[in-house]
């Protein structure tokens, strides 16, 4: 009897599928994120997640997870993420969440 492949795969999105943010949760402190996004609306963010903090996973550990909006952090949440020159001038109202091509990615790695 021939067993099959019971892992499903799903198709990231088309437009920028990368998203890297800080993500709340229920951590003391945001924990950085990188995830290849699959679905998107106006609430939640779905993919797989290839960076947790400093844990990263390839794109064949299928780790799936869903990120409510609300609780990605903004750069006024936690005094160390406006500490280096790239975040210093950033707003403490704007949020952590940027979205990348997936050649970005490959360029700048997760």
């Amino acid at each position: 009897m021939v067993q099959k492949n019971l892992v499903k795969e799903y198709e990231p999105v088309k437009e920028l599928p990368v998203a890297r943010f800080y993500y709340k949760g229920s951590h003391s402190h945001p924990i950085r994120r990188t995830v290849l996004v699959i679905e998107e609306n106006s609430t939640i963010i779905t993919g797989y997640e290839l960076r947790e903090g400093n844990k990263t996973r390839n794109y064949t550990d299928n780790v799936i997870r869903s990120y409510r909006k609300d609780k990605i952090a903004k750069f006024g949440d936690y005094s160390r993420l406006r500490r280096n020159r790239r975040n210093y001038m950033k707003k403490n109202t704007e949020s952590t969440l940027e979205r990348f091509s997936f050649l970005n990615l490959l360029k700048k790695g997760i």
